[in-house]
């Protein structure tokens, strides 16, 4: 044996990007980012469709896309925000 500790020791202190529990987002905010998602994956989707009349244009996957990212922040500044603090 060389004497060394375990290599998988508790770090009681959460890492930098790693929310603690505390730190949870809000549902609603989660669940926009997924919404927001599933409309850009259908539109990007659709932008190859066989079918004229389903497919998306580059504007309306560009605007899910912007959408997506827009939620994504909101969901960020979420967490980083204390829940009662402004």
């Amino acid at each position: 044996m060389t004497g060394r500790t375990n290599a998988r020791r508790k770090d009681p202190s959460p890492s930098s990007g790693a929310p603690s529990q505390n730190d949870s987002p809000p549902p609603d905010a989660v669940a926009e980012v997924v919404t927001r998602f599933e409309v850009y994956a259908r539109a990007r989707a659709a932008r190859d469709s066989l079918l004229p009349g389903a497919r998306t244009g580059p504007w309306q996957e560009q605007h899910a896309f912007d959408d997506l990212q827009a939620a994504v922040v909101r969901l960020r500044d979420s967490v980083r925000r204390p829940a009662g603090g402004a």
